[in-house]
């Protein structure tokens, strides 16, 4: 009767024992990771679809503004001291309208963004400080005109006289305010033949910068109104319900799957990579990705960081990743981005971009030149255009992102960008007859967030919930191996399958080698 019971348990525990390896291999891994997408996913059922279509918390937006202190001298040919002036903080609130869903397991949607000033962040700074910066819409029009038709550029530059009030050299006066989303001013009325030329251009091919006065006199030039006033996109995204490694991926921008017409038709430079930065698919620790891509509308292109490593924010692991000098490469550095290429500017470097920096003029149909703050990872070329108030510093320059392996959320990252364009000596034009000539900066900005207390609850809750999950995993493996090797003892023992000899037969056997002869018996 032992033997027979030893025998059924020895059969449970084998095969406990081999559901349980099963389990620990592939079931359990299977059964988290599709919960892990179900929750994640872009559908009506996740519990991350709401937070993606409206961001729970605002985005905080800083403005730095490169204030010059001596613009008297620079027009007589000095080299420039900036002040930098920041942050002005906004809050940014995020909203995605679903315009509808695709048949490669994609979702079409607009995003909108509206900004609100946080006095309270911003201190002691005002919207109505007046600062002094570089007149970026002056210069744009002014070198666009030198660069396609530079015989006519005296001409223009008399009808921009009447365009932009009191336009004595290449400096801007004005209030944070305006500069940033109220608008300054420009007018078209005036009596100088080129202005017609002037206006009517800016009215069937006005820049996102520009808008139109409500009495049609003129236009409002600010940075940031259109990001305001419209939605971005549309944009095509993937859902990561058939495949959670492509959740997030941008497929197309305003119906186009490439970017290829704005960088010399170069599938390279064209191409989409990425998300949009709000949402990434859950990482494979076994096949974790060199590098992070982001599709960035303003630049009109993906931008990449480079793994760092492992690391530990809001007490939760995390990998990190920052951007490198290989995203804004020059050509030489990095041949790939021979078609991000810019005109010659300097003598000093080989007719395509500078380390460091971007044309924006394909993106924009403006010449603003994009890097990262003080020029970070930049050629040291365009440092030693200034007198002062140029110091990169990897620390308040940087742009990173910290990244949950399990859920793909950013737990914490910061974009930085910086708004450049050319101040250039052209002897045709009084204000620019004895500047200097160099990249000038504007602005740069910060964007980015910390996660609510409530959120990051939620992200540690389900964090502890999958760790309870890995130790039934393992508990059960060794609770059944335990089983087993009992079984196996209990069958040993009972004699069902002779391992052990039983000890009075074997007592009995070297005493009496021959048992079953009759001592007694007479012969």
């Amino acid at each position: 009767m032992l033997g027979k019971h030893s025998k059924t348990f020895f059969a449970v525990s084998l095969g406990a024992v081999i559901v349980s390896v099963i389990l620990a291999a592939w079931g359990f891994p299977k059964i988290v990771s599709k919960q892990i997408q179900k929750n994640v996913q872009i559908d009506n059922s996740s519990a991350m679809f709401e937070k993606w279509r409206k961001l729970p918390m605002p985005l905080i937006f800083k403005i730095y503004v490169f204030n010059v202190t001596n613009p008297e001298d620079i027009n007589t040919g000095a080299r420039p001291k900036l002040q930098e002036i920041g942050p002005y903080v906004y809050k940014e609130y995020r909203e995605r309208t679903v315009l509808g869903y695709g048949e490669n397991d994609t979702v079409k949607y607009m995003l909108k963004k509206t900004f609100e000033f946080d006095q309270e962040a911003t201190g002691a700074l005002r919207e109505d400080d007046v600062l002094t910066v570089i007149n970026f819409s002056y210069m744009a029009a002014i070198l666009t005109v030198q660069d396609m038709m530079p015989s006519i550029v005296g001409v223009v530059n008399g009808a921009l006289e009447q365009f932009f009030s009191n336009l004595t050299d290449p400096f801007l006066r004005v209030k944070v305010k305006d500069l940033f989303f109220d608008g300054i001013y420009v007018s078209c009325t005036g009596n100088h033949s080129a202005l017609g030329l002037v206006c009517g251009k800016l009215k069937s091919d006005a820049p996102a910068t520009m808008r139109p006065a409500e009495d049609g006199s003129g236009f409002y030039f600010s940075m940031f109104s259109h990001m305001n006033r419209t939605a971005s996109g549309p944009y095509e995204m993937v859902r990561g319900r058939d495949n959670i490694k492509d959740l997030g991926h941008i497929v197309s921008y305003r119906g186009r799957r490439d970017t290829s017409a704005r960088w010399m038709r170069d599938p390279y430079c064209g191409r989409l990579n990425g998300s949009d930065g709000a949402i990434y698919p859950p990482i494979d620790e076994d096949n974790v990705p060199e590098k992070l891509y982001t599709f960035e509308p303003e630049v009109c292109r993906s931008m990449f960081a480079n793994l760092v490593g492992k690391s530990t924010v809001h007490n939760m692991s995390a990998y990190y990743y920052e951007i490198s000098r290989d995203a804004l490469a020059s050509k030489s550095a990095n041949p790939s981005n021979k078609c991000f290429c810019k005109k010659n500017w300097s003598a000093n470097h080989d007719g395509c971009l500078l380390m460091g920096v971007l044309n924006l003029m394909p993106c924009q149909d403006a010449p603003a030149i994009a890097s990262l703050p003080h020029f970070y990872l930049a050629s040291e070329e365009l440092l030693e255009f200034f007198d002062g108030g140029i110091s990169p510093d990897r620390e308040k320059h940087n742009t990173y992102v910290y990244l949950d392996p399990i859920t793909g959320v950013v737990l914490q990252g910061l974009r930085r960008l910086q708004f450049n364009i050319e101040l250039r000596n052209i002897p045709t034009v009084p204000q620019l007859a004895r500047v200097p000539t160099g990249l000038f900066p504007m602005l740069w900005i910060e964007e980015g967030a910390d996660l609510p207390e409530s959120v990051l609850d939620e992200l540690r809750q389900s964090h502890s919930l999958l760790g309870y999950v890995e130790a039934v995993r393992w508990i059960l493996l060794a609770v059944s191996i335990v089983a087993l090797i009992a079984s196996c003892i209990a069958v040993a023992r009972s004699g069902a399958i002779p391992m052990w000899p039983r000890n009075t037969n074997s007592v009995s056997f070297i005493l009496n080698p021959h048992p079953t002869t009759d001592i007694n018996k007479v012969h």
